[in-house]
């Protein structure tokens, strides 16, 4: 898709950064200068902090556990905390802290004018895994059969979500921990598409995960050694919870791939808050931070284009590119609500065009008019026809 961009204009809505704190009159987040943890966030609007810090914990909270005692997990040390960008159209906060099981750990946070996310990076110098020595273990510098050699690391996100539900994004479908899984599936992790929820029917927050595609929900669950041969150690249920634990680093696990990670590792999120839960809202949101515009300067207007406008929000569209035939357009929709939708579409510069149903061959299997019927979580694939194309 390629889109033109307009002469630029000042915001109306400024970021200023002032003692931890990012506001641009649309979000407020505020950083602790001791730990460098996300403490406050909030929308404009509302005083309500989203962050749960009711339990000593806080939202981008760094943890690291070795072998699998929970009750040692470490987390961060002091930290160094610098203005990066100051505004006003951009402010960045950078803390820098020493952080177990690594060289050091960087965080970010920035928020920009006008948006109502905020954005994070947290880059890992990573430390390769202290393994106990053993001859003849074939590891490279012991053996990872050893407990003592296993790690595991975390970031943590708390949210104040009275009775919130925690959805989570899957391929073309949205699933709740223990209410849509299967009986015997993993609830220890959980794997996530492109953003994971915490809502209830007036507030919540959607956080869209760019690097990270595990979860552990409502404890550190994902540290049990030897559960290949004691099932009686797995989860039985996640009981309810606002409370998630994005897993970006382990070792669990004997596999056949390197059982070590070491050297620097980013990790990115974004924060967005947000009225009631809104499944075609969070996957547009998260779509829109991990598919970002490229920018380039061309010199001239590309002579073709396909301009249209869907009138439900809640239908997205997942593909819009020319037919390998050269002869059309190929349009997928998918419907991101969970509930059956009519699509009117609307051509806006009154090009006459032909609409047909398709399918993965690009070929025509019916003609539609501009009424479209899209199944919830269900892809419906057009392809359309212009007179001429410029």
């Amino acid at each position: 898709m390629f889109y033109y961009l307009q002469p630029p204009h000042v915001p109306a809505k400024r970021v200023t950064v002032l003692d931890g704190v990012l506001d641009n009159g649309i979000v407020r987040a505020k950083i602790d200068s001791k730990t460098g943890n996300i403490v406050e966030l909030m929308s404009s609007g509302s005083a309500r902090n989203l962050v749960d810090t009711s339990r000593d914990e806080a939202a981008n909270k760094f943890l690291f556990l070795e072998g699998k005692d929970t009750s040692k997990v470490g987390t961060s040390g002091p930290v160094n905390i610098a203005i990066e960008e100051p505004g006003p159209l951009v402010a960045t906060i950078r803390i820098e802290s020493s952080a177990p099981g690594c060289v050091s750990l960087v965080r970010r946070v920035r928020l920009s004018a006008a948006m109502d996310l905020i954005e994070l990076s947290n880059t890992i110098d990573k430390n390769r895994a202290s393994l106990n020595a053993h001859p003849g273990s074939g590891g490279p510098g012991g053996d990872f059969a050893q407990h003592e050699s296993k790690e595991s690391a975390q970031f943590v996100f708390p949210f104040a979500v009275e009775n919130g539900q925690i959805h989570i994004d899957a391929p073309l479908a949205v699933m709740r921990p223990e209410g849509d899984q299967l009986p015997g599936s993993c609830k220890n992790w959980l794997p996530v598409g492109r953003w994971i929820d915490v809502a209830n029917v007036e507030y919540g927050v959607t956080c869209a995960t760019l690097d990270a595609p595990l979860v552990e929900v409502g404890s550190l669950s994902a540290t049990m050694l030897g559960s290949q041969t004691h099932p009686e150690v797995w989860r039985k249920h996640i009981e309810p919870t606002q409370t998630f634990y994005s897993w970006v680093i382990n070792n669990h696990w004997g596999t056949n791939y390197r059982a070590y990670q070491d050297g620097l590792i980013e990790f990115r999120y974004a924060l967005r808050p947000h009225a009631g839960y809104d499944p075609a809202a969070a996957s547009r949101f998260a779509t829109g931070v991990s598919q970002p515009l490229v920018p380039s300067a061309t010199g001239q207007r590309f002579p073709v284009a396909l301009k249209f406008h869907i009138d439900q929000e809640d239908v997205l569209v997942q593909e819009c590119k020319r037919s390998v035939d050269g002869s059309a357009w190929i349009v997928r929709l998918f419907g991101a609500s969970g509930k059956d939708r009519r699509a009117s579409l609307t051509w806006t510069d009154k090009t006459p065009i032909k609409v047909w149903r398709s399918n993965l061959e690009e070929q025509t299997l019916e003609p539609l008019g501009t009424q479209v019927d899209v199944p919830a979580w269900e892809f419906v694939t057009l392809r359309i026809e212009a007179s001429s194309h410029g």
